[in-house]
């Protein structure tokens, strides 16, 4: 995923992602037999009419990618009404020093699977994410559980799942946590285990002088 913090304050997104082979396999086997029958277990034509449906977003589009993978792009054109729609999600802007910030936590569970399709939130309930059952669960327990049930190659898949964040701001990065930084440019490796347990707010920051 990469996002351009504009000079506007408006942010271009750009994201790619597939779903691995076996858990997609698994997640097939687990779906109605109308997803079946298209082949996609994630539809673009959903997520686009998901993003759509939030104010703050706009020139939203998505298209599907073989195989089982996604990719699109939307703006968001007004940071400041998103910031106060979804709390996790706030950018300061100042003459100073302005910060980006995305803060994940069990308390802003519900406003981050608002913004899911029903088919993901599916299945990431048959994957059995703590984010969804509620359960307490470390990584590593869940991990195991997910191998009680599924075997250990899906728990494999799940472990080696990453998102990457790629953020490009209008100035020169004077800091950054949870990742790293330089220039005008921060990265981010977000392990996808620790978003579906989410047993610690995941913080993630960056400041830098226009």
């Amino acid at each position: 995923m990469v996002a351009t913090l504009r000079s506007d304050q408006q942010v271009d997104v750009f994201f790619t992602g597939s779903i691995k082979p076996k858990v997609a396999s698994l997640l097939n086997d687990l779906s109605s037999s109308n997803q079946k029958s298209t082949g996609a277990l994630i539809s673009a034509a959903e997520i686009t009419a998901s993003f759509q449906k939030v104010p703050e977003l706009a020139l939203v589009a998505t298209k599907d990618v073989a195989p089982q993978g996604l990719e699109g792009r939307f703006r968001i054109v007004d940071s400041e009404k998103l910031s106060q729609r979804f709390l996790f999600v706030q950018q300061i802007l100042v003459k100073e020093e302005s910060r980006f910030s995305v803060t994940l936590n069990r308390e802003s569970t519900s406003q981050l699977l608002s913004l899911f399709t029903p088919e993901i939130r599916d299945y990431l309930d048959a994957l059995m994410a703590p984010i969804i059952t509620g359960e307490k669960l470390s990584p590593a327990d869940y991990l195991t559980l997910v191998t009680s049930v599924y075997g250990k190659t899906i728990a494999q898949e799940i472990a080696s799942s990453q998102i990457t964040l790629e953020v490009h701001v209008p100035g020169t990065i004077c800091s950054v946590l949870g990742g790293s930084g330089s220039g005008s440019k921060a990265f981010f490796v977000i392990p996808f285990v620790d978003l579906l347990v989410l047993e610690n707010p995941l913080v993630y920051q960056i400041a830098w002088k226009p």
